[in-house]
């Protein structure tokens, strides 16, 4: 985890020059250790025994995600603020957004970034809790390392898209959107249909007669070709779909 809370209850983020300290979890108060060393990003961990839900070991493009995140979306009109904890929901977000709505009153986003595979229950899990909670939406971006085959496919290539990316771009309508946690940068992948034509099969029984089978044509519902685009770091409001009221699609400036 990126954030903990001091000796005096104030969230801290993990940086090599933070002092050691009697740091506590966010989500189940129970001390954890900074960790920084040269190889890899400063963060505090849980003891290894722990059975909290923010005790998950993090990449360290997952963590450095996070704080691309709230540096960029850190903006007038715009707040951002990393592993914002839910412990009565079991609710730890990646990174918190708010703004003022068209009508005036404050709106709230849960931004989860997917580093790894994830079932596509487990995240419809996570957006009933966020409703719960009073999220107006969640937006997930996955990394570029999560989502390399699409990154790097040829605008002719077939890719197999995993279940999570098909879900997220049927549901949100807005294709999948991909973070470099290395570049800073924000690209958006779409998805195109691949169709395999149908075929017939023609033959001649013992008896003489021509008969045959006819095969349809079909789209493939997991192979997809790919398009990509470079985004942004701007937050743009966008109607919702499937019940949600609102949605939240990174931009270009």
């Amino acid at each position: 985890m990126w954030i903990a809370h001091s000796a005096d209850g104030m969230p801290v983020e993990a940086a090599r020059h933070l002092q050691q300290d009697a740091y506590r979890c966010p989500m189940c108060a129970a001390p954890v250790i900074l960790k920084r060393g040269q190889k890899i990003a400063a963060h505090f961990a849980h003891a290894p025994d722990s059975d909290c839900l923010a005790s998950e070991s993090e990449s360290w493009r997952h963590l450095m995600a996070k704080q691309i995140l709230v540096d960029q979306l850190t903006r007038p009109g715009w707040g951002a603020q990393a592993e914002v904890a839910h412990p009565r929901y079991g609710r730890r977000v990646d990174v918190g957004l708010k703004t003022r709505g068209p009508n005036g009153a404050l709106m709230y986003f849960a931004v989860e970034i997917q580093d790894s595979a994830i079932q596509v229950d487990t995240m419809k899990d996570r957006i009933a809790r966020d409703r719960r909670i009073g999220y107006d939406a969640t937006v997930w971006l996955f990394t570029s390392h999560r989502a390399a085959a699409l990154m790097a496919a040829a605008p002719d290539h077939e890719v197999r898209v995993p279940d999570e990316m098909l879900w997220v771009s049927n549901r949100y309508g807005q294709g999948v959107q991909v973070i470099d946690p290395e570049r800073r940068e924000l690209w958006t992948a779409s998805f195109g249909s691949i169709v395999r034509p149908g075929e017939s099969h023609e033959w001649y029984t013992p008896e003489g007669d021509l008969t045959g089978v006819d095969y349809p044509g079909r789209t493939l519902r997991k192979t997809k070709s790919v398009g990509r685009r470079q985004a942004g770091f701007v937050p743009e409001l966008r109607a919702g779909k499937f019940g949600d009221r609102w949605s939240l699609v990174f931009t270009a400036p």
